[in-house]
């Protein structure tokens, strides 16, 4: 089945897998359509900071009023939070679950509008900052969050860019394992 925020319904949990080459691309493109079909976006972003995902998302039309993000790469690449920025919550290291997770537990909840998703980016990037089973149990404690919550949740990773143990304990804490098929 080819990803759509109509899948999303019922907030499901889904895992997003794109082609290496086509990361960027498929997160956008996915962005696009879950803000276009009303959600609100809770972007956790392991591989851009702030500033390249806004002029990313910009380009492309996507509204970014409905986007929170919660920047784990800009402090820890040595750059600086912009001030009063108040959609992005900046965090001193992608490999500090602990703090992503407060950071999804104050955030979720009060976030506007009925339909809510949170969108993570991605984990393929996640085992160069912590060992595959502390990201296991760190996906099985956010997973269950959003199913507490009732709020959606689409994974994106690479293809093949998990270890093959990690993508099956991920697997069974989602709704679904799709392929991207956007068309860029």
């Amino acid at each position: 089945m080819a990803f759509s925020a109509v899948t999303l319904n019922e907030n499901r949990i889904i895992l997003l897998l794109a082609d290496s080459r086509r990361l960027k691309q498929t997160n956008t493109a996915a962005i696009k359509e879950l803000t276009a079909n009303g959600y609100s976006i809770m972007l956790i972003s392991i591989t851009f900071p702030n500033i390249v995902i806004r002029r990313t998302y910009e380009a492309a039309g996507i509204d970014m009023s409905k986007i929170y993000v919660v920047d784990t790469v800009t402090k820890y690449s040595g750059g600086t939070a912009v001030p009063g920025d108040t959609h992005c919550k900046y965090l001193s290291n992608p490999g500090n679950l602990t703090d992503i997770g407060i950071a999804i537990t104050e955030w979720i909840k009060p976030m506007p509008g009925d339909k809510k998703c949170l969108f993570f980016d991605d984990l393929s990037t996640m085992p160069l900052y912590s060992p595959s089973i502390t990201i296991s149990k760190f996906i099985h404690f956010i997973t269950n969050k959003l199913r507490l919550f009732d709020v959606a949740g689409v994974f994106l990773a690479v293809e093949k860019g998990l270890d093959p143990a990690l993508l099956v304990q991920i697997s069974t804490f989602v709704d679904e394992v799709e392929s991207s098929s956007f068309s860029f």
